[in-house]
């Protein structure tokens, strides 16, 4: 387990903290299968805040886990780093996402903000209180924490068997629906994504100058352009056969192209429908 001291994090602001407002509003994933009662439920049992700068550490791998926090606004991400200071970046985080859940009470990763931002702070019992006000939103925290699963699951698959093309389109294009998500109003095809190459690099276990490469023949063939940490997709068919998943299908469910999957997909949201009517 590496030490907090050996990774010289950038310091955390000291007003990192502070009683919650109503004018922060909940995110979007967490709220919007949820009843309007629901949600002032969740407005009356607002938690602290803390706020952190774009490439501050909200904790470290190693750390006691005392309190559970959810990201309310910006980006992060979950990384783990190795002893010579090596470092695989596990996923990237958006509103939404829940922290410190671990199981045996340490993290075995550490989280940094791509961007400033905003964090719901929680003891356990606080959020067990929420969760009995509002038992769907605890069914909502199990859905997220399914999909970062399944995530996982896709970025294992890119990293163990995917040529490097098509690891950067299938991150790429995860991404952007994933921000897509949380702010539907946005263009479909084009996104702020607060990434640096060796980001890219470090989350899908290549070379910044490979990830590099990548990028300009993409570019240079018409699919996607990523400047200025804007992503801005040209030609969204051939970005999904390149990433290699359905173009109706979430990224992050990254489900492979297969011609029986929209019977099954079908099928299956039928049965789940007969499931909740029954």
């Amino acid at each position: 387990m590496i030490a907090a001291s050996n990774l010289n994090p950038r310091p955390v602001s000291d007003v990192a903290i502070k009683r919650a407002g109503s004018s922060q509003p909940w995110p979007q994933t967490l709220t919007k299968r949820l009843q309007n009662e629901n949600v002032a439920r969740m407005n009356a049992i607002r938690p602290m805040l803390r706020t952190l700068k774009a490439g501050e550490t909200l904790y470290f791998q190693g750390d006691e886990c005392r309190n559970v926090h959810v990201l309310l606004d910006g980006w992060a991400f979950r990384h783990r780093s190795l002893e010579d200071g090596r470092r695989q970046i596990l996923d990237f985080a958006l509103p939404g996402v829940v922290f410190g859940l671990a199981a045996k009470g340490v993290v075995t990763h550490s989280v940094e903000t791509l961007t400033p931002c905003t964090f719901s702070v929680f003891s356990r019992d606080r959020l067990f209180e929420l969760f009995h006000a509002v038992p769907a939103l605890s069914l909502c925290v199990v859905e997220l924490m399914a999909d970062a699963e399944t995530r996982a699951f896709e970025h294992l698959t890119s990293v163990g068997r995917r040529t490097a093309r098509e690891r950067v389109a299938n991150l790429l294009l995860e991404l952007l629906q994933r921000a897509r998500d949380a702010q539907p109003t946005k263009s479909v095809d084009r996104v702020a994504l607060p990434l640096m190459q060796p980001h890219i690099a470090d989350a899908l276990g290549l070379a910044s100058e490979t990830v590099c490469r990548v990028l300009a023949a993409m570019r240079k063939d018409g699919i996607l352009i990523l400047r200025g940490r804007k992503l801005e997709v040209l030609d969204m068919q051939r970005m999904t056969k390149e990433a290699g998943v359905e173009p109706e299908s979430p990224a992050v469910r990254g489900r492979p192209v297969h011609e029986s999957s929209r019977e099954h997909a079908g099928v299956a949201r039928i049965r789940i429908r007969a499931a909740i009517s029954a």
